[in-house]
């Protein structure tokens, strides 16, 4: 049996969201009181890494010693200086992963994709933010201080033709050696309302060593989408994980909190040292006027058993103050579903 917490979406950024570090301590607390084997995010953990110190190494260096991972998502590298060289060794705090680099180290960080291992389960966390440039005829990765994919590029959040190849021999040899698998991304495989381009490819590639080897591909877990959904499909549970903090993001621009409408901001020093604490209105932050908050982080613990159940136990929350999204998108709600 392998269990593991897992969360996406926090968009930890200073003077951005209602998202603070005291949001990741609940979530470690509860994968300490879960007696989890780790941890891992779906993407767009920080939107500002080397402006997070203080987030940073709450996760990395966390004092319950729990081995951390996570993806790249769209706005890993969304701030100035925060290039792949700089995010990708912050992804995880083990340095036993094999990354997608020929000769699975980790090189300058310029690939993202990486899997390891846990109790007989291989994890693989993949990179879905390369596209298109038609111009040149090249596949590239989103750039340093953008959160998506470049001007006129086609196919964002792709894997891109080079980790398709990677990705298909990493469950070719998981098959042959009876290794089951669970994908974890950012973009999703699930082809609902949203998903990556490469949906068809993944799902066939999926379909082809559960063929070859039944359970081999037992689960695909994303964010990005920040909704409720789960769904099985040929025996597989693709997983669409709800945002920790940032229940709905919809650019209307349009201010919903009022002044009254407060929130505990933590200032820190550059070195992530904490200076202070701040009760400001939600109005000062300056993306609430397109963002509806949880009042609690949500996550879920994942539990798959040796004899092939796969128990999700999430989380619920409140609407912050009680002010909700108006027509909300669908699976667009403060919580996390069991399955």
């Amino acid at each position: 049996m392998v269990r593991f917490l897992v969360f996406a979406d926090m968009h930890y950024k200073k003077g951005m969201y209602a998202v603070k570090v005291q949001h990741l301590q609940q979530i470690l607390d509860r994968a300490k009181e879960e007696y989890v084997d780790f941890v891992l995010h779906a993407g767009d953990f920080s939107n500002d890494y080397q402006g997070s110190p203080e987030l940073i190494k709450k996760y990395l260096n966390n004092e319950y010693n729990l081995s951390v991972y996570g993806v790249y998502g769209n706005h890993e590298l969304e701030s100035k200086h925060n290039s792949m060289e700089y995010v990708t060794p912050l992804l995880t705090n083990d340095t036993q992963v094999i990354w997608g680099m020929e000769d699975g180290n980790i090189g300058d960080g310029s690939i993202g994709y990486y899997y390891f291992e846990k109790k007989g389960y291989r994890f693989i966390c993949l990179d879905t933010n390369y596209s298109y440039n038609e111009a040149v005829g090249v596949w590239e990765h989103n750039h340093t201080a953008s959160w998506g994919a470049p001007a006129g590029n086609l196919y964002p959040d792709s894997l891109g033709p080079v980790q398709l190849q990677w990705l298909e021999r990493v469950l070719k040899d998981g098959a042959e050696q009876g290794i089951p698998s669970i994908l974890v991304s950012h973009a999703g495989f699930m082809d609902h309302w949203r998903h990556s381009p490469d949906t068809e490819a993944v799902q066939a590639l999926i379909r082809k060593v559960n063929e070859k080897k039944p359970g081999t591909v037992l689960m695909c877990i994303n964010g990005h989408y920040h909704t409720n959904h789960l769904e099985m499909r040929e025996n597989v549970l693709y997983f669409d994980v709800n945002a920790a903090i940032n229940g709905s993001w919809v650019p209307k621009n349009e201010q919903h909190y009022t002044d009254a409408h407060t929130f505990s901001l933590d200032r820190y020093d550059e070195e992530g040292n904490y200076l202070e604490t701040l009760r400001v209105p939600l109005t000062t932050l300056w993306q609430s006027v397109n963002t509806h908050y949880f009042e609690t982080p949500l996550s879920a613990v994942v539990t798959v058993t040796d004899d092939g159940r796969i128990l999700v136990s999430g989380s619920k929350t409140q609407w912050c103050y009680g002010v909700e999204p108006v027509d909300p998108l669908p699976g667009i709600m403060p919580r996390i579903s069991d399955f």
